[in-house]
């Protein structure tokens, strides 16, 4: 391995849900991937090979998830993760939070809206502010999976290096099959 690679982290984030996952691919600062997969209610074996596709495709270094994922899937994950050699790495909401803090505790939304500050090929993706009484977009849980990412560079590298901005996307899928 040259000195090149050597300096390159490639993070796979997720966010989990009981039948679904948001999901974002960064190499150092660069957003390479993103997208949502669903699969049946209790079905780990899906969350599994959906997992591994993504892991063989982008081969990363760490895997990341959100702290409070359901036990299910979460045991899912590291299972593949530990199958694949990946390590795994945990973040909490208060982390990202905490990444993007400003003088107000900030919501799932206003956190997706700054996460358009530095991928803005995001913005046909940004949903609409959730009204009381409905559920969760769906597209939330991939910005997210991007923020995490963002919040965990962040605290690698405090001085700058989790800086993303002016950053264009190579690659980008809208909506994962």
């Amino acid at each position: 391995m040259n000195r090149d690679q050597k300096k390159v982290m490639r993070i796979l984030a997720l966010d989990l849900h009981p039948a679904s996952f948001g999901y974002a691919v960064l190499e150092n600062a660069d957003l390479l991937d993103w997208g949502l997969r669903k699969w049946p209610v209790r079905d780990s074996i899906s969350v599994k090979r959906k997992l591994r596709q993504l892991i063989d495709r982008w081969q990363p270094t760490h895997l990341l998830i959100r702290e409070g994922a359901p036990r299910r899937e979460y045991r899912a994950v590291k299972a593949a993760a530990r199958q694949e050699k990946v390590a795994i790495r945990e973040l909490g909401r208060e982390a990202v939070r905490e990444a993007f803090k400003t003088g107000k505790r900030l919501s799932r939304f206003d956190i997706a809206e700054r996460v358009l500050d530095w991928y803005p090929v995001l913005t046909s993706r940004l949903p609409s502010r959730r009204k009381l009484g409905y559920g969760e977009p769906f597209q939330v849980r991939m910005f997210n999976a991007i923020a995490t990412a963002i919040a965990f560079r962040r605290r690698l590298f405090p001085s700058g290096g989790g800086n993303v901005q002016n950053v264009t996307p190579q690659r980008g899928s809208l909506l994962s099959k």
